[in-house]
Formats: structure tokens, C-alpha cells, sequence
């Protein structure tokens, strides 16, 4: 027999289960609702092995303290305990806790991390070195090609390109229609290497879906995570990218090629231009390289 479950933890769980659904109907993206749910359902274990009921802040520093995460962690630990305690108050006019307001971790802000064009020359390459060794079957190798070229080729997320379908692209003007954060539509150029695998996998395939898995459904997210990390084990680039780090590349690569910074976030889809800002940061130390190693008095 199962163990009950007592009346405080039942709530627990109804008011977990109902944030989820909240954040689903914010059109939230699905990257900040499994990362959401994970800080408050981390919290709301916490509070259940100190026996303390779930608006009881006075462990919240020593909850914190023993997450042993860096400061970034902590600081959206604490926007999704404010989130979620934000909907209590609406949902059941529950007080929001004092403490969530005072406490304001400070943090460095980490530089995106990117792939150099040799690198990403490497690892679009791989799939076709792959096979020609006969190491990964023909569908493999058109549907892992395609899918690393797009990403480096558009920017999307990877929560875009999982949700993409053959009716979203426009073959002869080489655009694409994605719907990111909040579903706000943007239309995305791509290149002519990414048009070129894309109609060479749906050659080999008949789905409508753009990225298939074997058996023509939408990919998950984490299954494109897996695939990026198979080849940049192949290729021997560092296993600390992910499928992120093609939007970081992309960027980064656009702006250095004198790409205007408005531009830049339209492509993106970034609500505010300071957050594609941080990828200026990166162009200057990319300069900072070229000066001291092209000046004769650097």
C-alpha cells in the first residue's frame, strides 16, 4: 500500500500543478516552465524536510546556501519563487513574502558562449564525414545535417526549430516563419547550405514536420540536445556547447560581419535591445584579439 500523502503536501502538489498551468497559459516558454517548476518544487522539498509550511521564509537563506549553485542559479531560483508566490497572492490573496523582495543576489554576467568559424566549419561537416565512413545511416546523416545547418543558419531556439513544419518556410525567398516567446511570429532568412540539406532530407522523407525524428514525428528538445553533443564529440569541439551556443554563433558572427545591432535583435526575437546587447561585449574582445595581433605597437 502507498504511502498517503498528508494534507499540507496534497495542497503542495494542487498549487504546483496549478502554477504549471498558469505558466502554460502565459505562453511561457517550455525551457522556463520546466526550469520554474524545478526551483519551486526544490523549494517546496526543502520546506517539507524542515517541516515548514511553504510561505515560511525564514529558511530561505539557508535554502540558498545549500543549493551549492552558482550565483546565476540562485538569482533564477528566486524569479521563479517570486513568480510563483506572485500567483498565490492573485489566485488565493495569500501575502507575498517580504524577504522575496529584500534579497537581491548580485552576480557577474557571463559572456555568451560561441563557436569560432573554424569550429562550426568543423561540426557541419561532421555528419557528411560520419557517413561517408559509414557510421550513421542515410537518414541520420540528412536529418542531423539539415538540423545543425539551420541552427547556425537562422538562430532559432532549439524550442523553435522542434515546433517547425514544412508549411513555416518559404523555399524560393529562403525564409522561414517562427513563432518564439509568448508565439510572436518573426520571419528569419536562412542560407543557401541550410536550404540545400532541408530539401535534400525531405527527398528522402515524406513528413510535414521539417525536423523528423525516423518515424516522421516532431523531435523533443532534449533529443536535439543529444544529437549536438554526439557530434561535437565526433568533432572534438568542447562539450560545454549546446544547441545555444549556434544562436550565441550566429550573433556574434553577424556582428562582426558588421551586422547592425537592431537588425540583430529583430533576427533574434529579443523584446529589448539590451539583451542583444551582450553580444557586443563579445564583438569588442574580437577586436581586442585582431588589434593585438595585426598592430605592429599593440
Amino acid at each position: 500500500m502507498k504511502p498517503s500523502i498528508n494534507g499540507p503536501q496534497r495542497q503542495e502538489q494542487k498549487s504546483l500543478q496549478a502554477f504549471q498551468q498558469f505558466l502554460q497559459q502565459r505562453n511561457t516558454s517550455l525551457y522556463t516552465q520546466r526550469d520554474y517548476l524545478r526551483s519551486v518544487k526544490t523549494w517546496i522539498d526543502f520546506q517539507q524536510k524542515q517541516s515548514l509550511r511553504l510561505t515560511d521564509m525564514r529558511s530561505l537563506e539557508a535554502f540558498l546556501r545549500q543549493r551549492n549553485v552558482g550565483k546565476r542559479t540562485l538569482n533564477h531560483d528566486l524569479s521563479a519563487l517570486r513568480t510563483f508566490f506572485r500567483f498565490l497572492e492573485n489566485r488565493d490573496r495569500a501575502p507575498f513574502p517580504n524577504e522575496l523582495k529584500e534579497i537581491h543576489p548580485k552576480f557577474e554576467s557571463k559572456l555568451p558562449q560561441f563557436f569560432t568559424i573554424e569550429q562550426i566549419e568543423i561540426l557541419l561537416q561532421t555528419p557528411d564525414v560520419l557517413f561517408a565512413k559509414g557510421k550513421i545511416a542515410e537518414f541520420f546523416w540528412r536529418r542531423d545535417k539539415a538540423l545543425l545547418e539551420l541552427l547556425y543558419s537562422s538562430g532559432i531556439r532549439v524550442g523553435e526549430l522542434v515546433a517547425l513544419r514544412c508549411e513555416h518556410i518559404q523555399w524560393d525567398l529562403q525564409q522561414i516563419r517562427v513563432f518564439g516567446k509568448g508565439h510572436k511570429e518573426r520571419i528569419i532568412p536562412f542560407g543557401k547550405p541550410a536550404r540545400e540539406a532541408l530539401q535534400a532530407l525531405h527527398a528522402f522523407v515524406s513528413t510535414p514536420v521539417l525536423i523528423p525524428t525516423e518515424s516522421g514525428e516532431a523531435m523533443t528538445t532534449r533529443a536535439v540536445e543529444y544529437i549536438v553533443k554526439k557530434y561535437l564529440l565526433a568533432a572534438q569541439l568542447p562539450l560545454t556547447m549546446t544547441p545555444h551556443s549556434f544562436r550565441h554563433s550566429y550573433a556574434t558572427h553577424l556582428l562582426q560581419n558588421g551586422a547592425d545591432l537592431r537588425i540583430v535583435q529583430e533576427l533574434l526575437g529579443h523584446r529589448r535591445l539590451s539583451t542583444t546587447q551582450k553580444y557586443t561585449h563579445v564583438n569588442i574582445q574580437f577586436l581586442q584579439k585582431i588589434y593585438h595581433k595585426a598592430h605592429p605597437q599593440h
